[in-house]
């Protein structure tokens, strides 16, 4: 058990983590570092959830905490196995962190927390004794603020999704941090695009100095990952085969209408079943699910839907077969900035034609269309997605998102990917 502390609060010793990169989502964390409420982060295995636990440590450090004052236990661990059916025996763990370190905790980071069954008890008797300055925990499941969670901590928590890294920071990773320094070093800025359009942006793939097919080695794997602890296992999923073909579909159909019923019947199973499916893979941020918009209670009983997954690196690990100037591509990577930006309430119009994304931010609405390239032939189709939704919204800008082409045709401003993540 000591050797296991140790190996996970090297602070304890070595004091602050070296070899770190900042996050977009840093500074919000920290803002909310003031406040005593439970810190939940959520988000996709291998996002890079630890790392923010890392970086907030450095933050503790810099303003005067004892390292030693922070404990960081991650619950996959399988020392912790007999930890997973009995929450009670955290205490005992930190009591044993505390005689290791002759020091009282102040601080408290519970990683991949789902593992436990009950977690929230503990929490929640933590949290009303004040045992802690402040409490973190992560999951890779939604369905952590969804259950018994969010009731007996209703009012005394906050929660943020941390997600793989946007191409925006995979740019200013590499010293390419604004919209200047994009154009001056634009064969690299496209040449960081098109690896992320393939590989992604989970922190391990997108950072390091991998061969291609490593690359495609480790994806496969946290894709084995996720799927098996985060859908089939954490919900009981009998039918482990229909699942799997389910996500294969998925994927490989990525930003394609469908309804739950006609996808029912492709892949032999029922709707609710199909429905099922679907959210496990949503409580587990593999995939997200987008709607067609409407206004109307009538039109949205049984709307169209599309499919995004979190990360363009599991629609290669599965083998899916886009090419790399896919649109499919590119579009899932935009729906993934909008996240990134704080769009909400994201949606498709569908209807004689189509406009790929509508979306809300503090207020206002905006529109989105996504082609790999301009040309004289789809030019017509493309802009003419933006006409459907005039009837419905008054949208507040109108934006055509290429790979690398640039201009305006009337009121919509036509812009490549990779100057667009900094306006975004």
């Amino acid at each position: 058990m000591n050797d296991t502390l140790i190996r996970l609060n090297r602070h304890w010793n070595a004091g602050k983590y070296i070899g770190l990169y900042t996050r977009e989502l840093l500074p919000e964390l920290l803002s909310k570092l003031v406040l005593p409420h439970v810190h939940v982060l959520t988000g996709i295995r291998r996002s890079g959830k630890s790392s923010l636990f890392r970086l907030i440590v450095n933050h503790l450090i810099d303003n005067g905490v004892n390292p030693r004052e922070v404990l960081t236990l991650n619950m996959d661990e399988p020392l912790f196995t007999p930890v997973w059916t009995n929450p009670a025996e955290i205490y005992q763990v930190i009591e044993q962190a505390e005689v290791l370190t002759g020091t009282k905790m102040a601080y408290l980071f519970l990683d991949e927390v789902q593992q436990v069954s009950n977690w929230e008890l503990f929490v929640k008797g933590a949290y009303d004794t004040q045992r802690f300055k402040k409490i973190y925990v992560t999951g890779s499941t939604s369905d952590l603020l969804q259950r018994q969670f969010a009731t007996l901590l209703s009012g005394r928590y906050v929660a943020d999704v941390v997600r793989p890294l946007s191409l925006k920071e995979i740019f200013s990773i590499n010293g390419i941090p604004d919209l200047l320094t994009v154009n001056a070093r634009k064969s690299e800025a496209l040449s960081l695009l098109n690896k992320y359009l393939i590989f992604g942006g989970f922190p391990e793939i997108a950072t390091g100095e991998l061969p291609d097919d490593l690359k495609t080695e480790l994806l496969q794997s946290y894709y084995d990952s996720i799927v098996l602890k985060d859908c089939i296992a954490y919900n009981g999923v009998r039918d482990t085969r229909a699942f799997y073909r389910t996500m294969h579909y998925l994927l490989t159909n990525t930003a394609a209408p469908f309804r739950y019923g006609t996808l029912g019947k492709v892949l032999g199973n029922s709707e609710n079943t199909i429905k099922n499916y679907i959210e496990y893979t949503v409580q587990a941020y593999i995939l997200s699910e987008v709607s067609n918009f409407s206004f109307s209670a009538k039109e949205s009983t049984r709307p169209e839907r599309k499919t995004y997954c979190a990360d363009n690196g599991l629609i290669h690990a599965v083998g899916v077969s886009f090419s790399p100037n896919s649109g499919k591509l590119l579009e899932n990577a935009v729906y993934n900035q909008l996240l990134h930006a704080k769009y909400d309430d994201i949606a498709f119009v569908r209807k004689s034609s189509e406009c790929d994304f509508v979306a809300r931010r503090q207020g206002a609405w905006h529109a989105f269309q996504i082609c790999y390239e301009l040309t004289d032939m789809n030019r017509p189709r493309e802009l003419s997605g933006f006409e459907v939704i005039n009837p419905l919204l008054n949208v507040a800008s109108k934006t055509l998102i290429t790979y690398n082409q640039k201009g305006r045709a009337d009121d919509v401003e036509i812009v490549p990917l990779h100057e667009w993540v900094f306006n975004a």
